[in-house]
């Protein structure tokens, strides 16, 4: 009895014994895998967050960068305005336009303003400043603090940001303006101001992109005054420990904080990668534990393998099944494959690597390809070397890489230049698949955009030498003004038999050549001084013929071809002489020793003809009939790089320091509304077209009327002018015509004189003038006396002046430099 029941008792505590060990085993397992995951988790998180914080603090200091170049560009913009303000000696008329060319420039400028003495006298755009015109910033107590920076440093400051007076937040860039005064001191003149709108600006310098890489951020500045940093602009939710970049301003800085959206450790993540860890650890523990009892699972895998094997015999059966429906479906496939390629007007072939087409998918467009004559021919069968080798380095680029390849190339079909562009894919190991659409109309419309950005380049090109070319002849007229005007007075005064006539007749030869050239920078500006008259061309020509002969070489010959039945036109004489005088000797010099021919040809030319749709050089041309004027030669010619540049100013192929020569040719024919071509290659000549308006006036007579030289006026004549040169001669010349002169040096002072000397005879009344301007003080002589005679005088034309003026009861216009029988002809229209 005890042995059976010792028996008994031992069977259960040898079950018992493995089932303990399956146990300890299990959590065995499940602490290693604890311990292992939770480890990496937390490198794999420190690292996490090392790789964000790096990538956050690039993407900061990249943006901070990009905020202080657009901001250091953005404020260029008021040293640009400042240098305009200089240059126009603190007189800016045109501010209004050029604000809006400098804010095109400037895309982060939201507005430009002036204040002249501090105060705002001009804002653009207008609209949304209104309130800050009149505004004083020197004696604004929140804003005076930077502004007065400025002026202690005569250096840019900014200010802000802060609420403006017209509403929003922005920061402003105020640069001190001084000018030179008279006695060469610098004077204070006022503020050039650049208003950046902080939403705008940010806008502009993409700063977006932070929130695109879901971050928050904020831009914050120090206080100058309570001394504590503030955010003036912030981007989502408060920042706790954020990546910090200065960004420095002038007289500051700013600091750009980002941080990630939800801060560094994000409890979703945690939270996720902690159940990974305990989902890793329970998979393990499991697998341990189902090792572990592997003999007693074998049988439970053995009947499952065999139910596993049953099932899959099944689906063997139902996959083969499949197969045969999918073959149905595929040739089905193929046949609409091929009735959408019929459908495409694209070519696309099958290409083996040697180049043999296998197969052209028939298209809508036989324009394109054709199968039936390119199918088993091979690329060098059909098209020149240099093509077919192209094609095959393509073919050979997309098998070599295993990537598309796209090309553009062109061919020839039907006598006509047809551009394609082509993705050519590897199909198998050998083939490709190349793909073509014909693209020649978009290669048309890029062509044609390319050539008017050219001209449109060099238009831009000719009117900024324009301007510099007018600016020293206006600059220059003064200085000859004193030249002309001085001798003209001592040869007056002078007996015929003085040994200085001679001296000073030299002078006035010197002075008129000068004011020769003068007149042609002028002209090359389009606003030289232009005696329009109606003016027969081909009488012209003839009269001309005797001293174009002579001025050219003894082997050129000159023919001349005029067209019957030719209308006038409106030009100045002189002017014109120059065109067709520049043009001869021009054409001469490119026969050169050689033997040649001139050909001087007129006609009519209406502004529709189809000559007229490029090549010219116009500007806005009317239209109507055109007097057309060709010169052409049988010279060298000129090449391409040598056309681009005829028109430049002292540009030469012969040697350096000709002149304007033809810039001033440009300037006349555009100055008179006309436009002119050229047409040249090397050796073989060069024809140059020039066309001006036809007019329906009648020819001028030749009479000219001479002036009185004995007349004498008298009276007291104000005199306006701010060259001391000027005034000092011309002042001279109206004592010799009987008048007695009152001085004044700018239209602030003439006022003053005018309201002081009663009695006035007229007024001469220079244009450009510090202070107060010419066109300022006209109107104020206007409203004080309407009566009162008043003559404008400046270096510019009367055409590009009376316009100004017209209605306003201009008494005449004085063009300088003048002598005294020009001033005697003006003064006597007094009477």
């Amino acid at each position: 009895m005890n042995s059976t029941s010792d028996n008994h008792d031992a069977r259960p505590s040898r079950h018992s014994r493995p089932l303990r060990s399956v146990r300890s085993a299990t959590f065995a397992a499940l602490l290693v895998a604890l311990l292992f995951s939770g480890t990496s988790m937390w490198l794999f998180e420190s690292k996490r967050i090392q790789n964000q914080r790096q990538s956050v603090a690039e993407l900061t200091r990249q943006v901070s960068y990009e905020i202080q170049e657009q901001l250091n560009r953005s404020l260029s913009a008021t040293y640009a305005l400042a240098a305009v303000i200089r240059q126009e000696n603190g007189d800016l008329i045109n501010f209004q336009q050029l604000a809006r060319e400098m804010l095109q420039l400037y895309p982060g400028v939201s507005t430009l303003m002036i204040a002249p003495g501090g105060v705002i006298s001009q804002a653009v755009p207008l609209k949304g400043n209104e309130r800050a015109i009149g505004h004083n910033i020197l004696t604004d107590p929140r804003r005076n603090k930077e502004a007065l920076l400025a002026l202690h440093t005569r250096r840019l400051t900014l200010a802000g940001p802060f609420l403006l007076v017209q509403g929003g937040e922005a920061v402003v860039g105020r640069l001190p303006v001084y000018l030179t005064d008279p006695r060469g001191e610098q004077v204070f003149w006022g503020f050039s101001i650049a208003l950046i709108r902080i939403p705008v600006f940010l806008k502009e310098v993409g700063v977006k992109r932070i929130a695109g890489n879901d971050c928050n951020f904020e831009i914050s500045r120090l206080d100058p005054d309570r001394g504590h940093r503030v955010a003036f602009f912030t981007a989502g939710a408060p920042l706790s420990n954020p990546i910090n970049q200065k960004i420095e301003i002038p007289n500051g800085e700013w600091t750009l904080s980002v941080e990630p959206v939800g801060g560094w450790y994000q409890p979703r993540v945690i939270a996720v990668e902690v159940a990974l860890v305990l989902l890793f650890s329970a998979l393990v523990a499991l697998a341990v534990h189902r090792l572990a009892q592997q003999p007693l699972l074998m049988q439970q895998m053995v009947d499952e393998r065999t139910r596993e094997l049953s099932e899959a015999n099944l689906a063997l059966k139902a996959e083969v099944k499949d197969r045969e429906l999918a073959q149905e479906a595929l040739v089905a496939s193929e046949h609409k494959l091929r009735a959408i390629c019929a459908a495409l007007t694209d070519a696309i072939l099958i290409v083996n690597a040697e180049g043999r087409y296998l197969e052209i998918a028939s298209t809508s467009s036989g324009r394109l390809y054709r199968p039936a004559s390119m199918v088993g021919k091979t690329v060098h069968d059909i098209f020149p070397r240099e093509k077919a080798d192209f094609f095959l380095s393509t073919i050979g680029e997309a098998l070599g890489t295993g990537r598309t390849v796209s090309v553009d190339y062109s061919l020839v079909l039907d006598g006509e230049e047809v551009w394609f562009a082509a993705n050519v894919s590897p199909f198998a190991a050998d083939t490709v698949v190349w793909a073509a659409q014909d693209i020649t109309e978009r290669k048309v419309a890029e062509a044609e955009q390319q050539r008017l950005e050219q001209q449109l380049l060099h238009a831009q090109k000719l009117e900024s030498l324009g301007v510099l070319a007018g600016g020293i002849a206006h600059d220059f007229n003064n200085i000859l003004m004193a030249i002309i005007g001085n001798a003209d007075l001592a040869l007056m005064r002078l007996g015929e038999n003085s040994p200085v006539v001679k001296n000073l007749q030299q002078i006035e030869q010197a002075a008129a050549r000068a004011a020769d050239l003068t007149r042609q920078m002028l002209a090359y500006s389009g606003r030289g001084k232009f005696v329009v008259e109606a003016v027969d061309l081909n009488r012209l020509l003839t009269e001309m013929l005797h001293l174009l002969e002579v001025s050219i070489s003894k082997k050129a010959r000159l023919r001349l071809e005029l067209a019957t039945n030719l209308p006038p036109i409106e030009v100045d004489v002189t002017q014109l002489h120059q065109v067709v005088m520049n043009l001869v000797i021009n054409a001469s010099e490119a026969i050169g020793d050689q033997s040649g021919e001139i050909a001087v040809k007129t006609g009519i030319l209406p502004a529709e003809h189809p000559s007229f749709k490029e090549g010219w050089f116009a500007e806005n041309l009317v239209p109507g009939p055109y007097v057309l004027l060709e010169v052409s030669d049988t010279g060298c010619g000129m090449d391409a790089e040598t056309l681009s540049r005829i028109f430049d100013p002292f540009f030469t192929t012969k040697f350096t320091g000709r002149g304007l020569g033809m810039a001033a040719v440009l300037g006349i024919v555009r100055g008179h509304h006309g436009a002119i071509k050229v047409l040249s290659e090397p050796g073989q000549g060069s024809v140059f077209r020039v066309v001006l308006p036809a007019s329906v006036k009648l020819v001028s007579g030749d009479g000219l009327e001479l002036g009185d030289q004995a007349w004498c006026g008298e009276g007291r004549v104000l005199l306006v002018d701010d060259e001391q040169t000027v005034r000092e001669v011309a002042s001279e010349m109206l004592e010799e015509l009987g008048f007695c002169p009152i001085l004044a040096t700018d239209g602030r002072e003439a006022l003053e004189r005018f309201g002081s000397e009663p009695g006035l005879r007229c007024v001469i009344l220079d244009l450009t003038m510090p202070q107060m301007s010419g066109e300022e003080c006209f109107q104020e002589l206007r409203r004080l006396d309407p009566a009162v005679p008043v003559f404008l005088s400046s270096g510019y034309s009367e055409q590009e002046i009376a316009p100004r003026f017209s209605g306003c009861g201009l008494a005449g216009f004085i063009q300088k430099p003048y002598s005294l029988t020009a001033l005697r002809e003006q003064l006597k229209k007094l009477g």
